[in-house]
């Protein structure tokens, strides 16, 4: 199969993996999802809306970039262009380009370094199973990469942007945290939480 069937100067390779896209105008997380890429960009398609010239972070679930491809990567973008998409599963499509050249710096350090993007939360791969409440049911889930300002958890359970939930995470010693956040997305594969509170 033709991989440049555009005849771009650098080949957008198909590729389809979970994304997060965190605006940092705004601060707010959306779920994502990348089809290709190549070596200045990607595509990726939600049902937010975002705006050409936005500066966004897009964590990559499964980075193409690595040679592991069990990898989480973070990316810093520029949102070029936008196109409404009548029959896809979510609502718009946007191509970005990377801010920073990762194929130089992939180059010069041997892989990548998110804290080279000058994100306020580096967002770490994280796997740890922890219980979460909310209306009243403690629920199970999967914490997939965690900041010091949110985290994104892997469950079956739906649970509407909005929503007040109460994390309780595991810690060394035997110990746990207390954490409470507010959902700031909801996907099929989970939901992203913004802490507002933690105890000890």
């Amino acid at each position: 199969m033709d991989e440049n069937p555009e005849n771009r100067n650098n080949a957008r390779i198909s590729y389809k993996s979970p994304v997060t896209i965190e605006n940092l105008r705004a601060g707010i997380i959306y779920q994502a999802r990348m089809l290709n890429y190549s070596k200045h960009g990607l595509y990726f398609e939600t049902d937010n809306l975002l705006h050409l010239g936005d500066e966004v972070f897009i964590g990559v679930e499964y980075s193409p970039y690595s040679d592991s491809h069990d990898t989480y990567e973070c990316l810093r973008a520029k949102i070029m262009w936008r196109r409404k998409l009548p029959t896809s599963h979510f609502k718009y499509g946007y191509g970005v380009k990377y801010s920073i050249d990762y194929n130089k710096q992939k180059l010069r350090n041997g892989n990548l370094k998110i804290e080279d993007d000058q994100r306020k939360h580096t967002r770490k791969r994280y796997s740890q199973n922890l219980l979460f409440a909310t209306q009243n049911k403690i629920l199970k889930g999967l914490a997939k990469n965690i900041s010091p300002s949110g985290v994104f958890i892997q469950t079956s359970h739906r649970l509407e942007v909005g929503h007040t939930v109460t994390l309780v995470v595991p810690l060394k010693n035997d110990k746990t945290a207390k954490i409470k956040g507010e959902v700031i997305w909801s996907g099929p594969e989970g939901f992203g939480v913004n802490f507002i509170s933690i105890k000890r």
